[in-house]
Order: structure tokens, then sequence, then C-alpha cells
């Protein structure tokens, strides 16, 4: 089993300015609504614990089909390309923390505040991972590209490799608190996972991601993922 690195962002910081973005809210808005909002981003603060597991781990095989890391198989085409020139990477999984998920539980019968909570769980993992990328960079890819690839972003990629994935770190729920259901999703809800890799030119999902639109994108849309098999 590989060994593993526990991060936990004791005092994770939230500005009220970036809140109010995310749920499209500002200054003038109501008044009322804005005393609420910024109770409930108090109350978050004062208790979240981000958290993260991550460690490094070693491709020990490959094919056009997939890899194989530290005797864990991952099927998926477009990741065997993509560490085509790469001997190692950083499997991940990071979360907004059991204690966000339980404090957002009050609100599941206010369907504004729950919309309210779960956009502060959002900002509680954003705060984590910026922290685990550049923990990982310092250790492992000092020097080069550091890309990552997630199972579910992409249908070359699809959800329920986050299977292997957790079975290459062993023990999430107890480093971190984080499970799988039985539809390979994470809970707490606001939490992610993958692996950070080093390849010879920087690595986007967003690239064969079809939203167009989305407000996230950090890449051009390509139409062709030359050699992996396209989404249905």
């Amino acid at each position: 089993m590989l060994e593993k690195t526990i991060l936990v962002d004791d005092t994770p910081d939230i500005p009220l300015s970036s809140l109010l973005k995310a749920v499209r809210m500002d200054e003038d808005s109501d008044p009322e609504d804005l005393a609420e909002i910024s109770q409930m981003l108090d109350e978050a603060l004062a208790l979240a614990k981000p958290k993260a597991v991550f460690g490094l781990a070693q491709v020990e095989s490959r094919d056009e089909n997939g890899v194989i890391v530290d005797g864990v198989r991952f099927h998926s085409p477009l990741v065997s390309k993509n560490l085509a020139n790469t001997n190692r990477i950083v499997p991940f999984v990071v979360t907004c923390g059991m204690e966000a998920e339980e404090w957002s539980l009050q609100y599941k019968d206010d369907p504004l505040k729950e919309f309210w909570a779960d956009s502060i769980k959002l900002q509680l993992l954003g705060c984590i991972r910026p922290k685990v990328q550049k923990e990982v960079r310092r250790r492992f890819f000092p020097t080069g590209d550091i890309s990552a690839m997630s199972p579910g972003s992409l249908a070359a990629w699809p959800l329920k490799e986050q299977r292997p994935l957790f079975a290459l770190l062993g023990g999430v729920t107890p480093d971190i608190g984080a499970r799988l259901t039985d539809s390979c999703l994470i809970l707490p809800s606001k939490s992610g996972s993958g692996f950070f890799f080093s390849p010879e030119s920087h690595y986007e999902n967003c690239r064969y991601c079809p939203l167009i639109k989305c407000p996230n994108r950090r890449a051009p849309f390509e139409h062709e993922l030359e050699g992996v098999p396209q989404d249905e």
C-alpha cells in the first residue's frame, strides 16, 4: 500500500464576497438575506475542516485500454494515453469534511438555505484542493508540468473508476471521512477525487468536455480525442 499523506485545513478562509458571487448575490441584496447567509458562513467556518488524502504511486504497466498502478487496474484508453510517458501518479481524494456536511443537514428543509449551505461546502472544497496541488508539486513534481484527471469528468474515464481509485488509496473513510456510495458518488457530497501527473504537455479535461458554456472552462473544446473512443 502506498504511503499516504493527510492534509487538514483547520482555518479555511472564505470571504463573504466570494460566497455572494457564487450564489449570485451582492452587497445590495436583501439585508435580511445578507445577514442570514453571513451568519451561516460564520457558523460553517467555525467548525469546518476540509480534508485531503494523497500518495505517490507507480505506473507498473499499460496497454491501449488502461494501466496498472501499484497492482490496481484502471480501465480507460484516455488514462493510458495521458500516462504514456510518465511512471508516477499521485492519487487523491478531497472533501469539504464531515463537520460541514453534518452542519448543513439542519437546512435540508429550507430550499434557499440548503442551496447556500451547499455553496459554502463547495467553497470549502475549493479551499483544500489548491493546497493539495501545491503540496504535491513541492514533493513530487517540483519541475515540469502538473496536470490532473478525475473519474466521471468525461465518459472516457467513467465515474465507476472511483472504485479502483479508492482501492489504490485504501482506507479513505478512516483517513478523511469520505466514502463511496453504491452508485460511485462520494459522500460528503462536496468532495472530489483523481490523480495528479506530470505529462510532457499540459492536460485539461476541458479539452474533451462538450459543455461549451461552462463558467469554469480552462481550455477550448476539441471535437476529437485522437485515438480515444468518443462519448456517445
